[in-house]
């Protein structure tokens, strides 16, 4: 019964409409030319459209839209810095060429090679840097509206080229927004020796 409804008051409406339009002046109808079909999309009820799931780009996902505030931020790079460390365990040179700025500074490591220190990074850790599992812990985020500045310390299972490079690290990183996206700009790390 709810069914008949409906279809009558769809006819209804395209009866109106259709009348309305009959009824207006030759200037008006010059002005808003409707067709059946117009008139149809008009008088069905409007329903919810789903669109089907797609793959979100690495951009969209990290693009920051308007002011976040301190937590947002700080939420927001944390899960950068994850998806930093599993980039580097999984040796992943798409997403580092993402997550590190064009003008990265590297401090700490001393890699040979004359290209930029991103390129210089990248590289190492895609050739060189085994890392088999590490354990992140003491992570502090300070946010600051376009910055944010992240030290934690982590301990790996590691080997870099041929030899162990297990133990226990301190990291320093600086995260700045451009253009709507974080990126490192900055990236330290020590070991911490052992006693």
């Amino acid at each position: 019964m709810r069914t008949i409804n409906l279809i009558a008051a769809q006819f209804l409406v395209i009866a109106v409409i259709g009348g309305n339009l009959y009824s207006q002046s030759p200037k008006d109808k010059e002005k808003k030319p409707q067709t059946t079909a117009d008139a149809w999309r008009e008088a069905l009820p409007q329903a919810e459209t789903s669109t089907p799931a797609t793959l979100v780009p690495e951009e969209s996902r990290d693009n920051v839209e308007g002011k976040e505030s301190a937590a947002q931020t700080e939420k927001r790079i944390l899960e950068l810095e994850h998806r930093l460390m599993e980039s580097l365990k999984s040796r992943d040179l798409t997403s580092l060429g993402f997550l590190l700025a064009d003008d990265f500074v590297l401090s700490g490591l001393e890699l040979a090679g004359t290209q930029s220190d991103k390129e210089r990074y990248i590289r190492w850790a895609t050739g060189q840097l085994q890392l088999r599992s590490y354990d992140v812990e003491k992570v502090l985020v300070r946010a600051y509206p376009a910055t944010a500045v992240v030290t934690l310390k982590y301990k790996r299972q590691a080997s870099i080229g041929d030899s162990p490079s297990d133990g226990d690290f301190t990291v320093t990183n600086v995260w700045v927004r451009r253009e709507k996206l974080w990126r490192i700009t900055s990236h330290h790390i020590s070991q911490i020796p052992v006693l």
